[in-house]
């Protein structure tokens, strides 16, 4: 994957300078063509309306909703026990099952089960996702099990957990295993792989699992996800939300990206908070399912995001996932 930007690129990205195209459109092939050959590509570091007033194409795009989650277990002594150790090591894992990119003419598919971790506890954040009807999260009976009730279509369901290793010296890794009750399956995450980049199984039909890590850090760091549409082959745009790594919605992002005329492919974007505040440019390269970015302020470089999307050209349909963080703690 080429993840090297041109100097002047980086150069140009980083000034204060606004540009007249300062609300890029992201669903327009013209206008996305001309802007993938801007430094910048057509954004600006203004502040914008809430969700950039674009509420109507963000809910057309269905990005699964998130809801916080309490769970008893969070206080149970064979947790928190776990939890102040001093050799523990805290990481935050979102982990989705469904069709990816979603299909509404595939058939739904049924993936209660369980999640169970090698060695140590977890706790349930957020849901992802998750609908009254279908999905719940069943009672907790042990620190290292998540039984669940899941159906997904078109869209997928998933969960934001906090586990807990105790021994991260350990020779032996640290798995997380969903097993589906339906097929009687077993999918295992080796969560060390997990320290470079997203990791996703293919779960057959068009089905995949996918997982995010995030280690504890003191700086601002959390998730990025949302919908990424191909307007045409080598073009297109993307919308999401950003959360910070408890899973809470913090603010939104959009863009575009592209095959420019020299052959480069780059990605470029714009973030806010949820009031519509300025938070950052977004200038990087993508390639083969993976994407990696520069955050940028109007002071320079400010950290980075990265992550993997799956293509698709409806609204709803394709997705992205990833990671985001400031300088001082950015992740690989």
């Amino acid at each position: 994957m080429r993840y090297q930007l041109p100097f002047a690129l980086l150069l140009a990205a980083t000034s204060a300078a606004c540009v007249d195209n300062a609300s890029t459109a992201t669903d327009d092939t013209a206008t996305v063509s001309a802007a993938i050959e801007q430094s910048n590509g057509g954004f600006d570091t203004t502040d914008e309306a809430p969700m950039f007033d674009e509420q109507t194409a963000f809910q057309s795009a269905a990005i699964e909703t998130d809801a916080p989650t309490s769970d008893p277990m969070a206080s149970d002594p064979s947790v928190t026990t776990i939890a102040n150790a001093t050799t523990t090591a805290g990481h935050r894992v979102l982990i989705a099952w469904g069709h990816m990119p979603a299909d509404p003419n595939a058939m739904a598919r049924d993936w209660s089960g369980s999640l169970t971790l090698s060695r140590g506890g977890m706790v349930v954040g957020r849901t992802i996702g998750f609908e009254p009807l279908t999905d719940r999260v069943l009672p907790r009976t042990s620190k290292d099990v998540i039984a669940f009730e899941s159906v997904t279509k078109p869209f997928a369901d998933g969960l934001l957990l906090r586990i807990l290793d105790p021994d991260p010296a350990s020779t032996d890794p640290l798995t997380l295993t969903y097993h589906s009750n339906i097929a009687n399956q077993d999918y295992t995450l080796d969560l060390a792989q997990l320290a470079t980049g997203p990791l996703s199984i293919d779960a057959g039909d068009g089905n995949r699992v996918v997982a995010i890590e995030l280690r504890d850090h003191e700086c601002e760091h959390g998730v990025l996800r949302g919908r990424w549409r191909s307007l045409r082959e080598g073009l297109g745009g993307y919308r999401g939300v950003i959360t910070n790594a408890d899973g809470e919605v913090t603010g939104h992002i959009r863009g575009v990206w592209g095959q420019r005329q020299n052959g480069d492919r780059v990605m470029f974007g714009k973030f806010i908070a949820t009031d519509g505040s300025f938070r950052g440019l977004v200038v990087g390269t993508y390639e083969a399912g993976h994407f990696r970015a520069k955050w940028l302020t109007a002071a320079g470089d400010h950290g980075v995001l990265g992550g993997m999307y799956i293509d698709s050209p409806n609204v709803a349909g394709g997705v992205f996932a990833g990671r985001w963080a400031e300088a001082s703690c950015a992740q690989p």
